[in-house]
């Protein structure tokens, strides 16, 4: 039986089960989606069960790994979100299917990712970790993070440059009152009718 984590506007941070491993393989099978992940190579439906292997593992350990994610509880998967132990600490880290590029549903998983480690798992600091060339990924942050430009320590990785990007309890707290607003409009505008769309 699915878990849900944390849900807002029926976009939910869940656990994982064999139902996702199919929209999972699609998302490690596209090459655009993994352009900037490591090496740039896809992977194929095995690689896609091992991860989610891992990840349920983890959440059954201490409650926290990748989460997947999904709109309402029972329904299919879109991307994850969530946390991973890596060398410089906690690494956040979010993908999602490129169908889903451009809508709300990421920006709203992302804040409840974030907000279930600094809430409830008591994370003091995070840290993500992006291709220097990745400029949708650093776009993302800027704007979740509301910076006027993004900014962080360039750091040379064996896949090249990446920019860390460190994130405290504190300032995700800070930033939390504006992303909301953000996320309540999101929210009005994916439930406004289509009649009034075009009134």
């Amino acid at each position: 039986m699915r878990r849900s984590f944390s849900q807002l506007h029926n976009v939910h941070i869940r656990s994982w089960d064999d139902q996702d491993i199919e929209g999972y393989t699609d998302l490690l099978g596209d090459p655009e989606t993994m352009k900037f992940i490591s090496a740039g190579t896809t992977r194929g439906r095995e690689a896609a069960a091992n991860e989610i292997s891992i990840f349920t593992k983890e959440l059954t350990e201490q409650n926290w790994s990748r989460w997947a994610v999904s709109l309402g509880l029972e329904g299919p998967f879109i991307g994850y979100a969530g946390f991973a132990k890596k060398d410089y600490g906690v690494n956040f880290g979010n993908r999602f299917l490129k169908k889903y590029w451009g809508t709300p549903y990421p920006f709203i998983a992302i804040h409840l990712a974030l907000e279930y480690g600094f809430q409830y798992l008591g994370f003091e600091q995070i840290y993500t970790l992006t291709n220097i060339n990745h400029y949708r990924a650093l776009e993302m942050n800027r704007a979740f993070l509301h910076m006027p430009e993004v900014a962080g320590e360039v750091i040379d990785t064996a896949y090249g440059p990446h920019l860390k990007i460190d994130l405290t309890r504190e300032r995700f707290q800070e930033i939390t009152p504006a992303n909301l607003e953000r996320i309540t409009r999101f929210s009005r505008r994916m439930k406004k009718p289509e009649h009034a769309k075009s009134a």
